[in-house]
């Protein structure tokens, strides 16, 4: 099954349709179909995830550059973030590197990088993890000595699935983030 087409189109819809509505639409990631399997070893789909905002960044366990910097940057934001929007976002980790990473691998991250509940650790197939990324429009390649050069995004997704917020160097200014969470957590109560 060729799902190239399909995550190009979502992609061009994301890029093309700017206001969110109430409704889940075609501009949702959970409309995806993928299957991914969390490091605790159960299968999911996105559209599992609906009804909680995400904070996701695709990473992989080996990098020793952008991915541990972003993911200490996600940890310290979630520790310090204004009480106003503690508990509207779930925090959501996929590797890009799923024949390398592991559900062992994905648990001794967990573990070394003192990741709690609210985080999901997911692993899926190259295809799909190659769709969601085009969909965020996460560049990534794998160079000859078996690392990645990469994007460094982090995307903010509504309750929907939704891309409401992306920025490239969290670490650096999380107000952004802050203002989306406030605008689209403000917005749980609506239809």
């Amino acid at each position: 099954m060729n799902r190239a087409p399909r995550g190009l189109a979502f992609l061009a819809a994301v890029t093309l349709m700017t206001q969110v509505t109430s409704e889940p639409t075609e501009r949702s990631v959970y409309q995806l179909d993928s299957s991914w399997v969390e490091d605790n070893g159960r299968a999911i789909r996105l559209e599992t995830l609906e009804g909680d905002m995400q904070l996701l960044a695709l990473i992989y366990t080996t990098c020793t550059g952008a991915c541990p910097v972003t993911v200490k940057s996600i940890q310290m934001f979630s520790r310090n973030m204004p009480a106003d929007i503690k508990g509207r976002i779930r925090f959501l980790l996929v590797t890009v590197d799923p024949e390398h990473d592991t559900l062992a691998i994905l648990r001794d991250y967990r573990r070394d990088m003192k990741l709690d509940r609210r985080w999901k650790l997911l692993r899926g197939s190259p295809e799909d993890v190659r769709e969601l990324a085009a969909v965020l429009g996460f560049n990534y390649e794998q160079i000859e000595s078996g690392q990645f050069a990469h994007s460094n995004l982090v995307t903010v997704l509504d309750r929907r699935g939704e891309i409401v917020h992306q920025q490239n160097d969290f670490a650096s200014d999380t107000r952004a983030v802050v203002d989306a969470i406030r605008h689209e957590g403000g917005q749980q109560g609506q239809p």
